[in-house]
C-alpha cells in the first residue's frame, strides 16, 4: 500500500511530507538516512544519529475522533515488529517504545490543515537500529545492535508497515478499542506508581488503565484522573 521515497538526507521526514502533502497520495512513506532537524513532541530535538531508521507516513483519512490513536497504533506495530527478534518491548504511553526501560523508538504525529480544513496526518517514526553509542540523547536509550539484533533498516521498515496497514482500517473505523487489549499487554506502567507531567502540571498516582479512547487513567490520592497528554515517568 505504501509508496516509498528514500532520501540520503533531509531536515525532517515529517516536514518533507507536510510541505508536499497536497501533491502526494495517501500512504506515501519517506525514509531518510539522516535528519538534520528531527523533532519530537513539544518541539524537542530528536537526535538522528547515523544508523537509525527515520521515516514518516502520509495519511489522508476522513477527519474523525480516532486520529490521535494513530500514534498508539504505530507504537503497537513497532512492538510487534521487534517481538519477531525475541525482544520484549513495552509502550511508554503515548508515543514511545522501550526495551529494558530504555528508549528504542519515538513517534510524532502532526495534523496538516489548509486554513481551517483538515488535509492529512503525518506520522513520523524514529527507531534506533545500528547505533552503538547513545549517550548524548537526553535519556536512557538503546538500539537493536546493542541488544544483539542484526536486521537491515529496509526489513524492519517493511515489517512495521505491514503491521500498521493491517490495523489501520479498523482503527480508523472504530478507534482505540480495536487495539486496546494488545496495547495493554505491552503497557509496562500498568498498576505502577507514575508521575505525569504536562507543561507546568504534575500528577502523581497509579497507572490504573488505558480507556477505550486511549487516554491514560491515573488513580491519585484524590480521584481517578483521565490524562489526554503528558510525559510519563515510573
Amino acid at each position: 500500500m505504501s509508496r516509498l521515497l528514500y532520501l540520503d538526507e533531509v531536515d525532517s521526514t515529517n516536514t518533507y511530507l507536510k510541505i508536499r502533502q497536497a501533491s502526494l497520495p495517501h500512504g506515501t512513506v519517506v525514509c531518510a538516512a539522516r535528519q538534520t532537524a528531527g523533532r519530537g513532541r513539544y518541539n524537542r530535538t530528536w537526535v538522528s544519529q547515523e544508523g537509525g531508521l527515520y521515516f514518516s507516513v502520509l495519511l489522508k483519512p476522513p477527519y474523525n475522533p480516532f486520529l490521535p490513536n494513530l500514534t498508539q497504533l504505530m507504537a503497537l506495530c513497532i512492538c510487534q515488529a521487534l517481538e519477531q527478534f525475541n525482544l520484549a518491548p513495552a509502550v511508554k504511553w503515548p508515543n514511545d517504545v522501550q526495551v529494558n526501560n530504555q528508549k528504542i523508538s519515538g513517534i510524532l504525529s502532526e495534523a496538516v490543515f489548509d486554513k481551517d480544513t483538515f488535509q492529512a496526518v503525518v506520522l513520523g517514526v524514529g527507531i534506533n537500529v545500528c547505533q552503538d553509542g547513545l549517550n548524548n540523547v537526553g535519556q536512557p536509550a538503546t538500539s537493536l545492535q546493542l541488544l544483539g539484533v542484526n536486521v537491515s533498516r529496509e526489513t524492519l521498515l517493511s515489517n512495521v508497515l505491514q503491521f500498521f496497514w493491517q490495523g489501520y482500517p479498523a482503527l480508523c473505523e472504530k478507534g482505540f478499542e480495536t487495539i486496546r487489549t494488545a496495547y495493554l499487554k505491552r503497557f509496562a506502567a500498568l498498576g505502577k506508581q507514575i508521575t505525569v507531567r504536562d507543561g507546568d502540571k504534575t500528577i502523581l498516582g497509579t497507572a490504573q488503565d488505558i480507556s477505550p479512547r486511549g487516554t491514560l487513567l491515573v488513580r491519585s490520592a484524590q480521584s481517578l484522573k483521565e490524562i489526554y497528554m503528558g510525559d510519563v515517568q515510573l
